[in-house]
């Protein structure tokens, strides 16, 4: 089974700072993750920074891998919602698979509680509610599920506006199922909802919901609702364990 965590090792693409990728020039790498390194980046023909996720060279080799990457970017680039990244284009270049989208200034809230350990409350419920009409949106408009909703993936810009990142793993409850990789986990398991972990292939809304919670609890709480040293650990935990009142739980 495939897991997509923060700790999923990545090898390194075939482009490189200063490359120059279907009129995108490269600039910087700003992060790393189970579908592919992403930099910040340089639109040519009009002079704008975007953040270009790039698939890494064993994924681009996988045809699923290949047709995942590129279903991504046609559904995210369907969304128009104050509070979800713009996806301006995805595509291939000499081999080189990437998506093209708008480039947040600020910080993650997985940076942010990095830093600062937890969110106040009432920021962590206005983040969270910003979310929520995101997803809220993409299930009324497109029947869209996102599925690895963590702190991670929610950044705040400069201005303190809340985007939602990585649509990476987004399903339309209406697409055809095969698009999902068979017999794979898909998720951070830190956040995932019980039929999730368990890999059931009726997932919805509430999905989407839990590991929204799940979010919330970790900003305003300063840890995730459940930890271990190992990912199935946590994942049975997820689906056999009560959740531990926010009041009682310590935080390191």
């Amino acid at each position: 089974m495939l897991f997509r965590s923060n700790l999923v090792a990545v090898p390194e693409s075939r482009v490189d700072i200063g490359s120059t990728l279907a009129g995108f020039r490269l600039e910087q790498r700003i992060g790393k993750g189970g579908m592919g390194e992403v930099y910040l980046a340089r639109q040519l023909s009009v002079d704008r920074k975007v953040a270009v996720k790039i698939l890494p060279p064993n994924f681009a080799e996988d045809q699923q891998a290949v047709q995942r990457f590129l279903h991504e970017g046609r559904l995210a680039a369907r969304l128009d919602h104050a509070n979800i990244v713009t996806v301006h284009e995805a595509g291939e270049d000499n081999g080189n698979y990437y998506l093209a989208m708008a480039y947040v200034e600020g910080e993650s809230l997985d940076r942010r509680l990095q830093r600062d350990g937890m969110l106040p409350e009432r920021q962590g419920m206005a983040i969270v509610r910003a979310v929520a009409d995101a997803l809220g949106y993409a299930w009324d408009e497109f029947q869209l599920l996102h599925r690895d909703l963590k702190p991670a993936n929610i950044m705040l810009d400069r201005r303190g506006r809340v985007f939602l990142m990585d649509l990476g793993l987004a399903k339309s409850l209406g697409e055809d199922h095969r698009m999902t990789m068979s017999g794979a986990i898909l998720g951070t398991p830190q956040y995932m909802s019980p039929e999730q972990a368990q890999s059931l292939s009726s997932l919805g809304v509430p999905s989407d919901v839990y590991s929204l919670g799940a979010t919330l609890y970790h900003l305003v709480v300063g840890t995730p609702p459940f930890t271990g040293d190992s990912v199935f650990q946590i994942l049975n935990q997820h689906v056999n364990t009560p959740l531990p009142p926010p009041d009682r739980k310590s935080v390191v």
